[in-house]
């Protein structure tokens, strides 16, 4: 049912962007200054809202992951390049250490590009201002179990207990700007993946996020891989 509403939100959402964006420009030609701060305030509440959409029909959605052999390392520096072009700040450090053993993972890249994204977000946007922020981005495997541990560490304020409990939970932010929706998608996509996504965090001492993945898909996803192929 949300999907559904989510989905005829869509153009009237579209409908009323380009409506604020030409009298932003009306205003501007007019040297209306207020108000067109006024109508770049409409455009960015709309951009929201469509946000809010976009996850929610993401979310909604449950198609078959098309898997395919990749490498976990090169699709995390995609992530991070994508991370840092968004929250463009020069205060910040981002290192990696990937372990050299693990081998090419059967995964969807697409649907676990999103869930990585946005875990490697919340981290880069964790980091407060100033110099010492720092986000450590890393992987182990275990060839016992066949698993990939991809590790995020942050040095941001942490959380406290209460956010950490609800963390999971729909709509659920603490962002004056965020959907809610973020974190119950990433882990959706990694579950689906047979994976397990944790968080730890403590006020005042950071954040760590632990993604643990199978290498190969279960046996009953079979055929789905070979159709991926």
């Amino acid at each position: 049912m949300a999907t559904q509403v989510a989905h005829e939100l869509k153009s009237p959402l579209a409908g009323l962007r380009l409506y604020a964006r030409h009298l932003e420009q009306r205003l501007s030609r007019n040297a209306d200054g207020e108000g067109a701060d006024l109508a770049k305030k409409i455009t960015a509440t709309v951009d929201n809202l469509a946000a809010v959409v976009n996850e929610i029909t993401a979310f909604g959605k449950t198609s078959a992951l098309r898997r395919a052999p990749t490498a976990v390392a090169g699709l995390l520096d995609e992530c991070i390049t994508f991370g840092r072009a968004k929250v463009a700040r020069d205060d910040i450090e981002v290192t990696t250490a990937y372990d050299a053993a693990c081998p090419p993972a059967v995964i969807d890249a697409r649907e676990l590009r999103k869930a990585l994204l946005n875990l490697i977000l919340n981290g880069l946007e964790a980091l407060r201002p100033g110099p010492g922020g720092r986000l450590a981005v890393s992987t182990s495997y275990a060839p016992a179990a066949r698993t990939i541990t991809i590790t995020l560490d942050d040095t941001g304020g942490g959380t406290s207990e209460e956010t950490l409990a609800r963390v999971f939970d729909l709509f659920f932010t603490t962002k004056p700007a965020g959907t809610g929706l973020g974190m119950a998608l990433a882990r959706s996509v990694i579950m689906r993946h047979g994976g397990e996504l944790a968080i730890n965090s403590e006020v005042g001492r950071g954040t760590r996020v632990i993604v643990r993945l199978p290498i190969d898909p279960a046996p009953s996803e079979g055929g789905e891989e070979a159709a991926a192929r």
